[in-house]
């Protein structure tokens, strides 16, 4: 059972504070939208707004197309990508994902526990074995 209506300012707001290698926080909707976050202040994204739009939409057609092995393999809990110049990390929650981008040398470990961690009590069905 999902907890109902996502605090969009309090996940930004929490992820954000874990790590100063935090690039970027968004929480994009299932239409590849963002729907709340964006870059850390101060840091300037990599890619233009039109790049953004498309990277979004992006992400939530690999997330649909995820769940084609749920029932095999059970629910993405995360996925990570590791580029020359940053990580980038998709949590899957409801009708949302959760992106992160981090700088190259982030503890992407730290990260991710903690992250699942916060995750674990909004969505419990999904993040019950962590």
């Amino acid at each position: 059972m999902v907890k109902e209506g996502l605090n969009y300012k309090e996940i930004y707001e929490f992820i954000l504070g874990i790590d100063k290698k935090i690039r970027f926080v968004g929480i994009i909707n299932d239409l590849g939208r963002l729907v709340y976050g964006g870059m850390r202040p101060g840091i300037m994204s990599l890619e233009s707004e039109t790049e953004s739009i498309k990277m979004y939409m992006e992400f939530a057609l690999i997330s649909k197309l995820h769940t084609d092995f749920d029932p095999k393999l059970g629910e993405v809990l995360y996925s990570m990508t590791v580029r020359k110049k940053v990580k980038m990390l998709s949590f899957p929650i409801t009708d949302h994902i959760i992106r992160l981008s981090l700088e190259k040398d982030a503890d992407h470990e730290k990260i991710i526990k903690n992250v699942l961690s916060f995750l674990k009590p909004l969505d419990p069905d999904r993040y019950d074995d962590i």
